[in-house]
């Protein structure tokens, strides 16, 4: 047997190192996921507003909101000042990371 015989080294090295490389490529699927299901909630609320702003009723704004962000979204619409405020939440449950809730805001200026 040689002791400067190198075969099979590289496959050992790989071995110790894909489970790392498995959880880096899940948490960044996740975080993908994440970023995705905040761009529909902040999407939500900018429709949202946008129905408000034609002065249409409210459950066509809030069905504008259901469609981008979901049934399990909460959606809040408040008026202060002339101005109309949309807030939608949702909760998103990430494997590695848990309960994530990720928010959108959006408002409109009232005629």
């Amino acid at each position: 047997m040689n002791l400067n015989d190198e075969r099979g080294s590289s496959t050992a090295e790989f071995a110790v190192l894909l489970p790392a490389v498995a959880v880096f490529l899940s948490l960044l699927l996740c975080l993908g996921v994440l970023g995705m299901k905040q761009i529909q909630v902040q999407q939500a609320a900018a429709a949202m507003a946008r129905e408000l702003a034609r002065g249409e009723e409210n459950s066509v704004v809030r069905s504008s909101g259901v469609r981008l962000a979901g049934h399990d979204a909460t959606y809040s619409v408040s008026t202060a000042g002339g101005y109309s405020n949309v807030h939608v939440t949702k909760s998103v449950s990430i494997p590695l990371l848990g309960e994530v809730k990720v928010r959108g805001e959006a408002s409109v200026v009232l005629e």
